[in-house]
């Protein structure tokens, strides 16, 4: 007779090996836990809020506004807009970029696009001739790639993607 014969009849929870070799009681993961780790898993993937949209709560404040009459208007959690607004009331609350992040202007992006395209520079050679930020530079050429493919398909009428051949130059041209 094996011990699984004698545990099923007595019902007995099963135990699992622990790194000390005692025995440990296995459980199964509630339906709650799994929807709390799904919820907060779902809360991480969410982007931050815009500056924009704090300046627009900033403004809403100052006209005296309150959280929820923001949080309707700017469609964000009600808690967020609660937070930000304790964070005015104390004045503490910042609608404006941080000390160390840079902002670039569309005329950047433009040429940093028109560099790729139409010169096939590298990502580090358009870096350092735009100084914009190597990442930031690769963040806009693959957004600009997957943006013309998807230009390109709607184009064409088709519903499968349209793939792209990148010639040794580094500009990207539709495949038949």
């Amino acid at each position: 007779m094996n011990i699984s014969e004698i545990r099923e009849p007595y019902n007995m929870p099963k135990t699992e090996k622990t790194a000390r070799g005692l025995g440990k009681l296995a459980k199964k993961p509630t339906a709650a836990a799994t929807k709390t780790t799904d919820a907060a898993s779902a809360r991480k993937a969410l982007p931050r809020h815009s500056f924009e949209t704090r300046q627009k709560a900033l403004l809403i404040f100052k006209n005296g506004g309150s959280y929820k009459s923001c949080a309707k208007t700017l469609n964000i959690p009600i808690y967020t807009a609660r937070d930000w607004h304790r964070s005015f009331l104390i004045g503490t609350f910042r609608a404006e970029h941080g000390a160390r992040q840079q902002s670039y202007t569309p005329e950047q992006k433009a040429e940093v696009l028109r560099l790729r395209r139409e010169e096939g520079k590298s990502y580090n050679a358009i870096s350092q001739l735009t100084k914009v930020n190597r990442a930031t530079v690769l963040q806009w050429i693959h957004k600009d790639n997957a943006e013309r493919a998807e230009a390109a398909r709607v184009q064409a009428g088709e519903t499968a993607p349209v793939e792209f051949d990148v010639e040794d130059s580094g500009v990207m041209t539709p495949t038949a």
